[in-house]
């Protein structure tokens, strides 16, 4: 994935309510954790550390790479966090003069690949470095040289992708001494590298690259006026096509494949008129189709758009676009063959939101991060982020570094089971720092199950650990009804029958196991948690005359997961409580309260106290509790 950077409402009436609500994640809220500082050297002045990228394998291990000036020369580093662990202390892999953009890719089975142009005074080389699981950075390989630089062209930074079967392909623009042309070289699972194959015709830039499961692999890139792009299938590439028609490119482009190899692509173009971000698509087997404009029309729409594709194929783009407040980052949903969602708004009007990133995991759930600057002319910079359940809505916008300073250029990547990595350069008064943060989505990992008879007794235990905070509670259940907490447990009996077990971690997402000399597990269901609850108004009048009093009141919340939400509306002085009742979806919604509906009153004047519940089958949520004046 190319990664860019800059230096309802619902009436009540009587004890009746329907709702429509905008989705947030099953199980517990996932909950980011404290912002980590992985550069750690900063004793020496001058060492401004930037542009970082993450990358994280099948078991949720993660690797950051950042380029940092150690004082006479530009160094490219990298740390790594195990699941559960925490960040190493930065290594360097290599140094130069001049170093673009470190990005890298990790392998299902944890095996990293970095790559970045290294210029000198008038040549360039892209270097790679390897990593494998557990072991150290490789010294440097030169994967392609240019005995000659264009000094009037900015130059781009090589991508990177790596497939299921530990193969890594590597793409960037190649001057030849005339013009650009776009290259690719593969490194095999033995570790050497391909030579580097031309892939475009003379005048080629900005490519980036996606490989799927099966191995498709897939390179856009910009040639004047057009989006073109290549495919890998059987170890050949295609010749190029056209994708783009009706609007010259003024980005890079992005794309993304699905496990089967179909690919979605992104972009920024002109249409003469004003910037637009298009899109196309094509089935693995077929060819590019649906090209259409994503951005709203009418307004620009600038900054490079990011895609990313689940397991089902269901694509999620982010952008920005001007709505006339300000730059806001935007994000639609879509698949093959099929419109677009309707674009939503996640960054907050009035503000400019830059450089967004989104990523998916294997269920279809989508983490988005971006820049956000302040408020009336304030240029200090927040990491924002927000989260797209597979059958929801986003979730609103959380601050991820901390007030002060500048944070800029997030970088993001989610693992198969929706735990987020992202990673930022912020100012901290003295220096560029590398900080990152990570989000707990999902429960335990369970590694083992044992069990063991002594007579009439059997032992039992388990043994995991937790993406990204601390195992909390082991809940066992027995054949016989009885239960038993902690990781090791005995049980009175020798009996064969399967056992469960639910493992819950420090912010409440939850793994449920069952054995019986093997087990299997899968998420549990956690009670549902109301995360936010407001009132537009806290006074509303009953009459419908004139006034400055609304005569209504949006009571909006956030739910952690689908449930029956309760919400209780009781006098403070003597009267009957107005119970309403729904079935909703999880995430964040709206309920209209009126204290009149046509000729029935249904809130006398008085004040109120509103308490708010949700419930499913794994229990109920703690109250929240609001308060409501009604005037005549």
């Amino acid at each position: 994935m190319e990664r860019r950077t800059q230096q309802l409402v619902v009436a009540v009436a009587a004890s009746v309510v329907g709702a429509t609500l905008v989705a947030a994640p099953t199980a517990a809220a996932p909950t980011w954790q404290p912002v980590t500082n992985v550069f750690v050297d900063l004793s020496a002045g001058g060492q401004n550390a930037h542009t970082p990228d993450v990358g994280v394998d099948a078991a949720g291990n993660a690797t950051a790479v950042w380029s940092r000036y150690d004082g006479t020369q530009l160094v490219v580093q990298a740390s790594s966090r195990p699941a559960g662990g925490a960040w190493s202390a930065p290594v360097d892999i290599a140094g130069g003069p001049s170093i673009f953009e470190p990005q890298v890719a990790v392998e299902p089975g944890g095996a990293a690949t970095v790559v970045w142009r290294r210029n000198e005074l008038g040549s360039s080389v892209v270097l790679a470095s390897t990593r494998p699981i557990g072991g150290s950075w490789s010294p440097p390989v030169e994967v392609a040289s240019d005995a000659s630089r264009d000094l009037s062209q900015k130059p781009d930074f090589p991508q990177v992708a790596a497939g299921a079967d530990g193969a890594v392909t590597a793409t960037w623009s190649h001057f030849d001494g005339r013009a650009f042309i776009v290259q690719a070289a593969s490194r095999q699972p033995d570790g050497t590298w391909s030579a580097p194959q031309d892939l475009s015709e003379a005048g080629a830039r900005n490519p980036d690259v996606a490989v799927s499961a099966s191995g498709v692999a897939t390179v856009l890139w910009t040639a004047g006026s057009r989006v073109q792009a290549v495919t890998r299938t059987a170890g050949t590439w295609s010749a190029p096509v056209d994708l783009s028609s009706t609007a010259a490119p003024t980005t890079t482009p992005d794309v993304a494949l699905d496990p089967a190899g179909n690919a979605t692509a992104v972009w920024g173009g002109f249409t003469g008129a004003s910037y637009v971000v298009q899109t196309a698509t094509r089935p693995a087997a077929g060819d590019w189709i649906n090209v259409t404009n994503l951005s709203s029309p009418g307004v620009d729409a600038f900054d490079t758009p990011q895609v990313a594709v689940d397991a089902r194929g269901r694509a999620t783009a982010v952008w920005q676009e001007n709505d006339g407040s300000g730059w806001i980052v935007t994000a639609a949903t879509g698949r093959i063959g099929r419109d677009w969602s309707a674009r939503t708004a996640l960054s907050a009007a009035g503000q400019d939101a830059w450089t967004p990133q989104v990523d998916v995991d294997t269920d279809g759930n989508a983490t988005a991060v971006w820049s956000l600057a302040g408020k009336d002319g304030d240029t200090a910079r927040t990491v924002q982020a927000a989260r797209l359940p597979a059958r929801g809505d986003w979730t609103s916008p959380v601050d991820l570094s901390e007030p002060g300073g500048n944070a800029w250029n997030p970088a993001l990547v989610v693992d198969a089971d929706g735990n987020a990595t992202t990673a930022w350069s912020r100012h901290d008064g003295a220096h560029w720092i590398v900080q990152a943060r990570g989000l707990d989505a999902a429960g335990p990992v369970v590694t083992g199950i044992t069990s063991r008879h002594s007579g009439a007794r059997t032992s039992y235990s388990v043994t995991a650990h937790d993406v990204w905070s601390k195992v909390r509670t082991a809940r066992w259940t027995f054949a016989d009804g009885t239960t038993a907490t902690g990781t090791s447990v005995t049980h009175q009996s020798r009996s064969t029958r399967p056992v469960r077990v639910t493992l819950t971690d420090a912010v409440g997402n939850a793994t449920r196991c069952t054995y019986a000399a093997t087990f299997r597990c899968r998420e549990a269901l956690g009670a549902p948690a109301i995360t936010s609850a407001r009132l537009e108004h806290r006074t509303i009048r009953a009459t419908r005359g004139r006034g400055t009093v609304p005569t209504e009141s949006e009571l909006t919340l956030e739910l952690s997961t689908a449930a029956r939400v309760r919400v209780v509306v009781r006098p403070l002085a003597a009267g009957t409580p107005l119970r309403l009742t729904g079935r909703v979806k999880a995430g964040r919604g709206s309920f209209l309260i009126t204290a009149r509906l046509g000729r029935f009153q249904v809130l006398r004047p008085g004040r109120y106290a509103v308490v708010v519940t949700a419930t499913n089958k794994a229990g109920t949520s703690p109250k929240h509790r609001l308060r409501l004046r009604v005037v005549r």
